[in-house]
């Protein structure tokens, strides 16, 4: 990855992912040309900052931290430091394997994303009643179609 790319995925990654973390929270500390790598730390919406390894590689979680003694940033720093040092092909698996919050946010962007979609294609006369996403797309089908994304 040039140095070029690697800049440019680290500020998408400070614009996009506000929506499943801490809003404003992710900020880059390392822009290494060098060794064409980066890292930011960012906070995860169950209270635990996280230190993320951005390269040529993938993507990596470095350390983490959690910010209170709430039980579920406890837990979720727990899931964090299981996949310590563990690469991820995208920023979304990555964040997705250590925040069930971000998870749940993620699928319901993605499900909004498909609703509005589906609701431009058909026109508003033959409008159908829309289900609840669970009983129209199971937990399976989003990871698979996320999968297929990256």
């Amino acid at each position: 990855m040039r140095h070029a790319l690697l800049c440019d995925e680290l500020d998408d990654i400070i614009r996009s992912y506000d929506y499943g973390i801490v809003p404003g929270s992710a900020t880059v500390f390392v822009k290494d040309e060098v060794n064409n790598m980066g890292r930011l730390d960012l906070t995860l919406l169950e209270g635990v900052m996280i230190v993320v390894e951005v390269s040529e590689k993938g993507y990596k979680v470095a350390s983490c931290s959690p910010l209170s003694n709430a039980t579920v940033a406890i837990t979720t720093s727990k899931t964090v430091q299981r996949n310590l040092e563990i690469m991820f092909d995208t920023m979304d698996n990555l964040l997705m394997a250590v925040s069930p919050i971000f998870c749940q946010r993620f699928q319901q962007a993605l499900y909004d994303k498909l609703e509005s979609v589906h609701k431009t294609n058909i026109p508003s006369s033959t409008q159908e009643p829309t289900l609840d996403l669970d009983q129209t797309i199971s937990q399976q089908v989003l990871e698979e179609l996320q999968n297929w994304m990256h």
